[in-house]
């Protein structure tokens, strides 16, 4: 075809630019995506797309007295960058590109040979990777970072390939069990694990779940020393949702168990329980005195124990009023219930700081089930109110990240229900994000359009399987229609329970418009 566009010639060997040949020829010339030239082998330009003007700033006639290596970087060796052309027919390859303005962009180039009219003919392809280019760098700054994390975290990370051989790790994992790479490259990750503690690891199905947290287990040491550690397991899955490796964040709570071994062994010892306890305890008698508190109440209060006991501890202006009203009822339910409701509310220290806490509270028992003094629970949930707080936070700052790009996002519970979506996701149907929250599909799609969505969300959660850049049709409220790409993966708990999807789609009419369009001249 694009010899039959350039059998024209000015009659002294020049080949004349087809600027009105074949209409065919024109429309792919100029639809490419890139700024497209055609030349000579020494790089005097014949012909230049739309596109070209574009991306570099040239009226067309410009570059008919230019040559290509005009265009390109001075540290372009463009004789050697001919050669190469002339012996391989071809060359793909990176480079910077000089606008007319003196302007530069990183480039990604094509070139290929043909003969038109016996002649050698140069197509060279131009497209203007600046965004990939960044985004490459901020990619390079991502893993960097996640790097240096891995790197220099408190705890053993470690990554097997799909057969459960260790391939990486941090440095941690050797401080932590003693090993060199030579102890670990390539070794089967069951060599660590007593076999009825490897037992247990395979009984929590990790392969079938995605994956399992906070399993505690016992590993060797390069000694053989057996050490108690907190097991993190996940998988790692390509785009066909096969499982290519496994990474494992294991923290060493030897210390950890040893303090609860103490702790059983005098569980048995009221002191030591009361004293060990992380919690306010406070031992009261019905009317409300003190009878006995442990340190840590203390220290909530900003208190001694001297200066607690023998206080009426519902007079001493600790309580606020609706935290008094509480313990009263819980003292009231454990009368008639044998058990209260714990509840959270908040207190102050001498000082009259507010402190944030959950209250709960039991009867002590002696002898046969004879009810003894009431004990009234403090547990300090500042850190957890923060983290609520960091969480809305967080929450409200993954709303706005949404909000911000292009395709449509959503997040759907078990019942396809939306509970989350950004603002792109809902002007496909003209409402606001808020507007979508507890519906489904049903209320904003046709009937036929919407069971589709729904039957690829079942089946996403049945099976745990990723669908990727599924091409589907859309008809809006309005009756237009358009083309996506839709991509939906499973969501998870922190016990590896699926618990709904999640989706993006991506507008991808224009592509099919010029994909209908590419089959019929090709028909022509």
């Amino acid at each position: 075809m694009l010899e039959e566009s350039r059998n024209e010639s000015n009659g002294s060997g020049e080949v004349k630019p087809p600027r009105s040949s074949d209409g065919r020829y024109i429309t792919l010339f100029e639809q490419v995506n890139a700024a497209a030239f055609l030349s000579t082998l020494d790089g005097k330009i014949l012909e230049a797309n739309l596109k070209s003007c574009d991306f570099l700033g040239y009226e067309w006639e410009d570059f008919t007295k230019m040559s290509l290596k005009e265009i390109l970087s001075e540290s372009t060796d463009w004789s050697q960058l001919i050669d190469e052309i002339s012996a391989r027919g071809g060359l793909n390859f990176e480079t910077e590109c000089i606008r007319k303005d003196g302007g530069r962009f990183p480039a990604d180039i094509s070139t290929s040979l043909f003969s038109l009219d016996g002649k050698p003919v140069m197509l060279t392809l131009i497209w203007d990777i600046t965004e990939r280019k960044e985004a490459e760098k901020k990619l390079r700054e991502s893993e960097e970072r996640y790097r240096c994390i891995f790197e220099n975290s408190a705890v053993a990370i470690m990554l097997t390939d799909e057969h459960e051989r260790i391939v990486s790790w941090n440095k941690y994992t050797e401080t932590l069990l003693g090993m060199s790479e030579k102890d670990l490259r390539d070794k089967p990750v069951s060599m660590l694990y007593p076999p009825e503690e490897w037992k247990k690891i395979r009984a929590a199905r990790v392969r079938d779940k995605g994956m399992q947290h906070h399993l505690e287990t016992r590993m060797y040491k390069k000694n053989n020393e057996l050490i108690d550690v907190d097991l993190s397991l996940s998988v790692f899955k390509n785009d066909a949702g096969e499982i290519i490796g496994f990474i494992g964040v294991i923290k060493d709570i030897t210390e950890r168990k040893k303090a609860e071994k103490k702790l059983r062994e005098s569980e048995e010892k009221y002191e030591g329980l009361f004293e060990c306890s992380t919690d306010g305890m406070l031992v009261l008698d019905a009317r409300g005195e003190i009878l006995d508190v442990n340190t840590r109440a203390c220290e909530l209060f900003g208190l001694t124990e001297e200066e607690m006991i023998g206080k009426n501890f519902l007079s001493m202006d600790l309580l606020t009023p609706k935290s008094l009203s509480i313990v009263v009822n819980q003292f009231q339910e454990l009368l008639s219930k044998k058990v209260a409701t714990s509840q959270e509310t908040e207190i102050l220290d001498k000082n009259g700081k507010i402190l944030n806490v959950e209250l709960s509270s039991f009867f002590l028992v002696k002898g046969e089930n004879e009810v003894d003094n009431f004990v009234l629970v403090i547990r300090d949930i500042s850190d957890r109110k923060q983290a609520e707080i960091k969480l809305f936070r967080e929450h409200s700052l993954l709303q706005t990240l949404m909000d911000s790009i292009p395709d449509s996002i959503y997040f759907k519970d078990e019942q396809n229900r939306f509970i989350m979506v950004n603002k792109a996701k809902a002007a496909r149907s003209n409402v606001k994000p808020e507007d979508m929250i507890g519906k489904t599909d049903f209320d904003f799609l046709p009937e036929e359009e919407a069971r589709k969505a729904f039957e690829d969300d079942e089946e996403v959660m049945r099976t745990g399987k990723f669908i990727i850049n599924k091409i589907e049709k859309l008809t809006a409220p309005d009756g237009s229609e358009r083309w996506v790409s839709v991509t939906k993966i499973p969501r998870f708990d922190a016990e590896g329970n699926i618990i709904g999807t999640m989706g993006i789609s991506r507008d991808v009419t224009e592509w099919k418009k010029l994909e209908e369009l590419y089959k019929k001249e090709a028909k022509i």
